[in-house]
């Protein structure tokens, strides 16, 4: 059975500018900086297994955002965009948080703000 190589991910130097900056700012969120660090990696030439034991992610999520970036590169969205989550499933919220709120101070008597 023919074994399957990681598909190889080319950076422009645009890109790679974009997610070291991502890497070194203070604000950015640890799951974004986890994702640019396994694009990356990816980019350099490792393959999944190097990528897993480097940077402790799973295999499935090393594959997940390796395809990712790979699909949304071709729909030319910001770099900053391709590592954020992809929308959840499921219908938007009928309720905006402070009508539940509301409604929650109603139900336990206290007056509604």
């Amino acid at each position: 059975m023919p074994r399957l190589s990681a598909t190889t991910i080319e950076l422009s130097e645009a890109e790679r500018i974009a997610l070291e900056k991502l890497l070194n700012r203070n604000s950015t969120a640890q799951q974004i900086a986890l994702r640019a660090k396994i694009i990356l990696a990816a980019a350099n030439g490792s393959s999944h297994g190097e990528v897993v034991r480097a940077l402790g992610v799973s295999l499935e999520m090393s594959r997940l955002w390796r395809q990712r970036w790979i699909e949304l590169t071709r729909r030319e969205i910001p770099v900053l965009e391709r590592l954020k989550d992809s929308p959840r499933p499921g219908s938007p919220m009928t309720f905006s948080i402070e009508q539940i709120t509301r409604l929650y101070a109603l139900l336990d008597g206290s007056p509604a703000q």
